[in-house]
């Protein structure tokens, strides 16, 4: 006599918040590709609800307008660019020659699509007077985010953050700012010794290496 099939379990069912968590991330992802593939001005929440699969009704809910969902992409490639600079910077086991690595790592976070998003939004709020308005006090808190991490990488090199490490610091991240919107207009551009100045530059601030 054959026995019956054992019987399947179903998969636990998620709760409204995995839910809520999982429909935000698919939207905030969605919107980085479309700012990478077709800029700032074809970023509609129509556009990122359709491309996220996500009801306009969903959509609205999470972000009610183009600029809370332009802001909240900017907060989250913010968290996209800190696991990518730990990734990075775990497969580099010298404390000093990490920290010496962040204008290359910060480059090669900038290639990436999140990279581009980032950039996108940041032109476009030129001329986007709702997102515009709003970006100085949200970039002032993730700033403070960011200069805690920056203490914390210092520290694991026996550093301290001075005033002028903060300050080329922010110049390197300007200037790979207008590398990166230079590159997407000329893909061709060689970014070699450019990249080599902000070397040398964040090396000589540092001084020398710690004994």
């Amino acid at each position: 006599m054959s026995q019956a099939p054992p019987e399947r379990s179903s998969p636990p069912r998620r709760t409204q918040e995995e839910r809520r968590t999982a429909t935000r991330r698919a939207l905030l992802t969605a919107a980085i590709a479309c700012l990478d593939e077709s800029g700032y001005g074809a970023t509609t929440t129509v556009a990122v609800s359709a491309r996220a699969g996500v009801s306009r009704g969903a959509m609205l809910h999470h972000f009610p307008s183009k600029a809370d969902l332009m802001l909240a992409v900017v907060e989250y490639v913010m968290d996209l660019n800190h696991r990518f600079f730990m990734e990075g910077l775990d497969a580099i086991e010298d404390a000093w020659d990490r920290y010496a690595a962040l204008p290359d790592l910060r480059w090669q976070s900038a290639m990436q699509p999140h990279g581009t998003a980032l950039i996108e939004i940041m032109v476009g709020a030129r001329s986007d007077e709702a997102v515009r308005e709003r970006y100085p006090e949200f970039q002032e808190r993730l700033s403070a985010k960011q200069g805690k991490r920056l203490a914390e990488r210092a520290a694991e090199a026996g550093l301290t953050v001075t005033p002028q490490d903060r300050a080329v610091s922010r110049a390197i991240v300007l200037a790979i700012r207008g590398l990166a919107i230079e590159k997407q207009l000329n893909p061709d551009l060689d970014p070699g010794p450019v990249m080599e100045v902000l070397r040398d530059l964040k090396r000589r601030t540092m001084g020398s290496r710690p004994s």
